[in-house]
């Protein structure tokens, strides 16, 4: 369908085509911010060691099963579609027909790493997420081991700092290698950047804090300009730069009604779009298949169904993030959808 739509307008629709993955670097960029803020919890200003609580296996089990349990009900309802359509609509996006082999590295979220092809486009950043939270708990991790060694060094300072060691490496070493790619650490320059924005924010000296990310995303454009890296040192300025937003009272009633409404929108929005986008790829599948097989050639058709499938996608996104994503993360629920993913890649072996 967008293959035809670009007609309508070849520039700006090959612009979204050849730099829409530009919007990853914000998701990165804030992912760190609020991973910061998450983990920064356990490492008190002047303490001399962790939080009590502080626990890497219970803090990994818990983000995987956060993103894995959604994860598996959406490859399902994939796996179940591209079966279904695959004898009439032949096109590449499709995935082959799964493996045991396949399931076992997607339930993992090792399939890039292994060179595995996806069942679904997107949910390489899924795999990609988890590695970078891992490596940012590790730090903290590891600053409470050398803290403990040296206890003249302050336990937030150490942590702030391999956070800074790594993404200035990730910034002007591993982003510049494309077969780094399916690796976290290529992208911990851009998550890293929204973490010390947070570290900036918690600060009274913010504009050392604000220079240091500056002359960080400075370099690293200078070793090698790139516009992905540009978008996550500018958003990463932002963050760090802006106040707080104001309290709704400052302005008036009117005003301020018209800000909950909308607050509220994009609140409900952001709560599921996690589900929307796991399960979009699917719900695109679908409406493509449809159209192919009605033969509807013309543009603004392709254009309706394109719509269409966003619109259908924000309404299935909301169906999984109520039915799966909103229930507590328990592995049992993830045993039942894993069990639920296996059934669906072996009714489409047997289909293939």
């Amino acid at each position: 369908m967008f293959d035809r739509v670009m007609w309508l307008a070849p520039d700006p629709f090959a612009a979204l085509y050849n730099h829409g993955q530009l919007a990853v670097q914000a998701f990165l960029v804030v992912a760190g911010f609020l991973s910061a803020a998450q983990l920064l919890r356990f490492v008190p200003v002047s303490a001399q060691s962790l939080s009590a609580h502080f626990s890497v296996p219970h803090l990994l089990a818990k983000r995987y099963l956060r993103l894995a349990i959604p994860l598996m009900a959406a490859l399902t309802f994939t796996v179940c579609v591209t079966a279904l359509v695959r004898p009439w609509y032949p096109h590449d996006s499709l995935s082959d027909a799964p493996r045991v082999w396949t399931l076992v590295v997607h339930a993992l979220m090792l399939q890039d790493l292994l060179g595995v092809p996806a069942l679904s486009a997107g949910i390489w950043y899924v795999a990609i997420d988890f590695q970078l939270f891992a490596i940012a708990v590790g730090c903290v991790w590891l600053a409470g081991q050398i803290q403990r060694w040296q206890p003249r060094f302050n336990l937030r300072g150490l942590t702030v700092l391999l956070w800074l060691l790594l993404s200035a490496l990730s910034l002007d070493w591993w982003n510049r290698q494309d077969n780094l790619d399916v690796q976290g650490l290529y992208f911990f320059g851009s998550y890293g950047l929204g973490m010390l924005a947070y570290r900036v924010r918690l600060s009274r000296i913010t504009a050392k804090g604000w220079s240091i990310i500056f002359v960080l995303g400075l370099f690293a454009l200078w070793l090698e300009p790139r516009m992905r890296m540009g978008l996550a040192w500018g958003l990463a300025l932002m963050l760090a730069a802006l106040p707080p937003i104001a309290a709704p009272g400052a302005a008036s009633a009117a005003v301020a009604s018209v800000g909950a409404r909308w607050q509220r929108a994009i609140s409900s929005l952001a709560e599921k779009s996690y589900s929307v986008f796991l399960v979009h790829f699917a719900v695109s599948l679908l409406v493509s298949a449809a159209w192919y097989q009605a033969d509807w050639q013309d543009p603004w058709a392709n254009l309706a169904g394109m719509c269409l499938s966003f619109a259908l996608s924000l309404c299935a996104g909301s169906v999984l993030y109520r039915a799966v994503e909103r229930r507590p993360a328990t592995w049992g629920h993830l045993l039942l959808w894993q069990l639920a993913f296996v059934l669906s890649g072996g009714l489409a072996m047997a289909l293939a």
